[in-house]
């Protein structure tokens, strides 16, 4: 009975999703352990625990439980039926948000080698996890599209978690030497 609730708990999407941003954490505290550059622990701390937070996102649904009770709000008060608008709204600000922060902390992280892949790679999962929280029926038709046994979404997550820790491994790797 455990092992059934177990598998069906674990899926591969999941798996997948748990699975990077842990590889990812943890090259953010390899990293932060070994540099001697702060600006670089400070860096791996932040994509760290933003990788933890989002680890037990995917491990305990937490997306979906916040999209809930917002969907529940719009129902209640009688505004789910006009949602596209304010969803498409949220959306181009969100990217526009995501941009101008991933613009801005790149120039600003530009003299430490790989942080900008680091940075861009905490952007993409940010972007992932707020389009899934907005859940527009055109983006979420996109992202949960199954690509064998996984969905669309769980290369996105594989994505930002790659170029969180290639980019942070760049940066503890060349403050170290």
């Amino acid at each position: 009975m455990v092992m059934r609730m177990a598998a069906e708990w674990l899926t591969p999407v999941k798996a997948s999703g748990v699975a990077s941003y842990l590889i990812a954490a943890a090259a953010c505290a390899v990293t932060a352990a070994r540099s001697a550059d702060r600006r670089v622990v400070r860096l791996a701390a932040v994509l760290g625990a933003l990788d933890l937070v989002f680890l037990l996102d995917i491990a305990f649904d937490w997306r979906w439980k916040l999209y809930a009770q917002l969907r529940s709000g719009a129902m209640t008060h009688h505004w789910y039926n006009q949602r596209s608008g304010p969803q498409i709204a949220a959306l181009i600000l969100i990217a526009t948000v995501l941009i101008a922060a991933a613009v801005w902390l790149s120039r600003r992280f530009a003299a430490v080698r790989g942080s900008p892949v680091a940075i861009c790679g905490g952007v993409v999962s940010i972007g992932c996890w707020l389009t899934e929280v907005v859940s527009f029926h055109s983006t979420d038709a996109m992202l949960y599209r199954h690509a064998g046994p996984l969905l669309i979404v769980s290369f996105l997550w594989m994505l930002g978690c790659g170029m969180t820790a290639a980019g942070i491994w760049i940066a503890g790797t060349a403050a170290v030497t």
